[in-house]
């Protein structure tokens, strides 16, 4: 092929081929090749064309736009990477193993570097607590104080400010530049925010502007960006004021003080890089067939690659690493259509890996964007809300990917007609609480509908909690998450197993199809219904976004054949005071290995509106615990505890009796006339605002049922109230039953709890364990509630399958091996004579499942 060049006066020589091809060199800049390909479509040569990239490293400096003009071309290469970060050189000493150089050359107007890059890998911003290389996950971090035994002090800004603890206080010249890495509140993901200051004399750190969340004790944090906290290998900070770059090379690396050598010509040399390019390529509206491939990108400060608005556009085979500051991904793709990339290598990226966009709601239509085959891994390095695939709008597709080793989600995505299918997803919310391999929700009631989960393999999903002892791990999150309300899905044979919580956690979901499924090795549950009431404040805050999202799109042509359409969210609330239907799940296999693990978990869903059937349930032999304690009589003997509180003293809290939490210190637990009285007040912790207290301790029988009875009255006309049986041992650990919830009236009213104690060879039960006691949690933010004539009495305990189907559950399902080839290899394929497919059960594809060779 003879090659198109053009001529210092921009005449193009003639191809005798038909395609147009530039090649980058010493010679000729990338933007000086584009401009070759430029000039000759100007020229009249219309043909396809390629930029291709040489062999080795050429360092960009400014992206590559791409837009209409640019159709049709591919962007390409051997072994050729792109690399948006020039080399640092000039080293100086500066004190002990730090080192520092000019970089004012180097750094664009208006850029706060927040990477820098030796031999390829980012080092670490400096920082305290130091980063933990042996655990960089879970060690590294400061805890954020615990208030003075009165609670928070009045008028403290939860979002504004927090306390160090003693040995946490520093001290920096420009405190006013030091950043706070924060976890705040449940721990759902960290915020990067600005401090203002910090007082040592009250250890209180103030921000310069509210947290996203609030900012609570146990809260893991460090402090960064500041030349003070510069002390450990591999650590390096930017002085903005003099230009000035700061680093403590890694062990076993070095710079080149005082040396012009480059390390080309000493392969002993360290190459120290700061990444200052925005993106490689931003392909604008109007480009069609735009192909980059087979090019390595390392280090840039946005996301890699954009396209906006572009159609009919490729990338494949292509290697990112190393890029993107909190905001900055792998691959972003917005509106156009069809943009497919595949067969990617996408790792440690600031935030997603891919992000997929575009569709309109009303007539369902969406761009078909696809990835597929891609191999997404270690993202979020610095924002822990970031995914492997973030699918957004309608008609985008997630399919055959491999994604592992991320902060939060696998795949997260909104919208309607998404289909995410025939993924390998594991090892992912590894630092964050409440996520799912796979999440979606659904506020404005017509999120989530038409689109699909299938065939996909999910296991190791970890989560990470922040409590008193410090972090915990594995901790509460799921594999399939769809939560708030999201509705309309079809979850078709998935295989997830290990999961920290539950392999599916359905949170009030509706009109879901959940089908021949297998859901095993929940750490709590393997499957649950969590539906809302009307009494909740998820339902009572969301109801106004629920209509306005129904009603934006009601009636329209596109949604008439959507599911349950037809019934609008103002009378979602059925007879029963549930909000949870139209929910199948059937045909699926929940499978579990160890003694006290819940086959499932119903709270506030009806089987009159959901339909749980045709499943195989199996626990390696052990009971099938459901959580539905029915029991039966009580055993013949004297109650274990009776309180009548005729003999209390007066005005003082009965023996026995205290508070679990107090909201604050005007709140009573007094006897009163011959019975109990509680005030119901709401404090301002969040994490625990309200009236929580506890009855003597009564001693545990293992496996034992006992049945509560006492009489409850409110000075309001309706008081909510929940009583559960509980155990607790400082420094040991908490556990609770379920609870029962319960209306108090102005009237006298008798009510009934029951709940079981864990069995020894159950996974609940703790040796600590020798005493419960009644908790009782009042809900109510004003009030007095009243307590008398309690009785706990042992009762004869009912099988808790067959409580389970009493109650309206698995009428027809089975307890039954399932008969896997080998679920302790990881292997949950059925073998032949597997009782599942006598319930209809059908082989799940699982040699479709992850990326294809091309």
């Amino acid at each position: 092929m003879v090659r198109c060049f053009l001529l210092l006066s921009s005449v193009l020589l003639t191809s005798l081929s038909s395609a147009l091809e530039v090649r980058v060199s010493s010679e000729l800049t990338v933007p000086q090749a584009l401009a070759q390909i430029r000039a000759a479509r100007q020229a009249g040569n219309t043909e396809p064309a390629s930029l291709i990239l040489p062999e080795g490293v050429t360092e960009l400096t400014q992206p590559v736009l791409l837009d209409a003009q640019d159709s049709n071309l591919t962007v390409t290469g051997m072994k050729s990477t792109l690399i948006g970060a020039p080399r640092v050189t000039g080293w100086q000493k500066h004190e002990g193993k730090i080192v520092k150089a000019d970089v004012s050359a180097l750094i664009p107007k208006g850029l706060l570097p927040k990477q820098l890059l030796c031999d390829g890998e980012r080092q670490i911003l400096a920082r305290y607590p130091n980063h933990d290389a042996k655990d960089p996950l879970y060690g590294g971090w400061a805890f954020v104080a615990e208030f003075p035994p009165a609670g928070a002090p009045e008028g403290h800004l939860w979002k504004r400010t927090l306390y160090v603890k003693a040995e946490d206080v520093r001290n920096w010249a420009h405190p006013e530049d030091v950043e706070l890495n924060i976890f705040a509140q449940y721990g759902w993901w960290n915020f990067i925010e600005p401090v203002a200051s910090l007082d040592p004399k009250t250890r209180q750190v103030t921000l310069k502007k509210d947290c996203g969340y609030d900012l609570h004790p146990h809260n893991r944090y460090h402090f960064q960006n500041a030349l003070e906290e510069l002390d450990a290998p591999g650590e390096w900070f930017y002085d903005k004021y003099t230009s000035t770059l700061y680093y403590w090379p890694s062990a076993g690396r070095t710079v080149p003080v005082g040396a012009a050598a480059t390390p080309e010509e000493n392969p002993a040399l360290s190459d120290i890089r700061i990444p200052t390019l925005d993106s490689f390529f931003k392909v604008k509206a109007g480009a069609k067939n735009i192909t980059i491939r087979s090019l390595t990108l390392i280090g840039c400060h946005g996301s890699a690659i954009t396209f906006e608005r572009a159609e009919d556009c490729l990338v494949e085979r292509c290697v990112i690493t190393q890029v993107g500051a909190f905001h900055g991904s792998g691959i972003g793709v917005s509106e156009g259509k069809n943009v497919r990339l595949s067969h990617n290598e996408i790792s440690f990226t600031g935030s997603n890996g891919i992000s997929l966009s575009g569709g309109d709601r009303k007539s369902l239509t969406g761009p078909g964007h696809i990835a597929e085959d891609n191999h997404i891994h270690h993202m979020g390095v610095f924002n822990k809300n970031a995914c492997g695939i973030s699918l957004y709008g309608v008609n985008n597709t997630a399919r055959h990917n491999h994604i592992h080793d991320g902060p939060r989600m696998g795949v997260q995505m909104s919208g309607n007609n998404i289909v995410v299918e025939y993924n390998h997803l594991h090892h992912l919310c590894l630092e964050t609480q409440d996520g799912g391999a796979i999440y979606t929700g659904g506020r404005d009631w017509i999120s989530s509908r038409g689109s699909q989960w299938r065939y996909n393999l999910i296991h190791d999903v970890i989560g990470c909690g922040q409590e008193s002892g410090g972090l915990k791990h594995p901790w509460f999150t799921f594999g399939l998450y769809p939560d708030d309300n999201s509705g309309g899905l079809d979850i078709i044979g998935n295989i997830v197993f290990r999961v920290a919580h539950t392999p599916i956690h359905m949170h009030n979901s509706r009109d879901c199809i959940v089908e021949n499924n297998i859901f095993a090795l929940g750490g709590k549950f393997q499957f649950d219904l969590h539906g809302w009431t009307k009494d909740m404040r998820f339902y009572s805050s969301h109801l106004d976004t629920m209509i306005k999202g129904y009603e934006s799109v009601a009636g329209l042509p596109a949604w008439k054949n959507m599911r349950q359409m037809d019934l609008h969210p103002k009378d979602a609330i059925r007879d029963d005071g549930t909000m949870m239907s139209g929910n199948s799940f059937q045909r699926n296999i929940l499978f579990g290995d160890t003694p006290g693990v819940k086959y499932g978990d119903i709270r506030h869903a009806s089987p009159k509106w959901n339909t749980i059937d045709y499943n195989i349930a199996w626990n390696s032999g052990h009971p099938i615990v459901t959580g539905i304690n029915q029991v039966g009589p009580d055993k013949p003997g004297p109650a274990l505890l009776t309180e009548t509180f005729d003999n209390a003293e007066p005005g003082k809290t009965p023996k026995g009796w205290g508070f679990n939490h107090r909201p604050n210190a005007s709140v009573q637990l007094v006897a009163v006339e011959g019975a109990l009285r509680v005030d119901s007040a709401l404090g301002q912790d969040p994490k625990n605002p309200k009236s929580v207290f506890h009855g003597p301790d009564v001693p545990i029988t293992p496996g034992a049922a006992y049945r509560v009875k006492l009489r409850v009255k409110s000075t309001e006309p309706s008081a909510k109230i929940s009583l559960a049986l509980a155990s607790f041992k400082n420094g040991e650990g908490y556990w609770q039953a379920q609870s029962t919830s319960i209306i108090a009236t102005n009237e006298w009213t008798e009510v009934e709890a029951v709940g079981r104690m864990p069995r020894e060879n159950e996974t609940t039960w703790k040796p600590w364990m020798k005493a419960f006691w009644l908790r009782i949690d009042s809900h109510e933010p004003t009030g007095q509630i009243f307590f008398d004539d309690l009785r706990i009495t042992e009762a004869a305990p009912l099988d808790e399958w067959t409580s389970w189907q009493a109650a309206g559950w698995d009428a027809h399902s089975l307890v039954a091996d399932p008969l896997f080839v080998d679920w302790k290899k990881d292997d949950f394929r059925l073998k032949p004579e597997s009782p599942a497919y006598k319930l209809g059960f059908k082989t799940i594809p699982v040699e479709k499942i992850g990326i294809r060779e091309k």
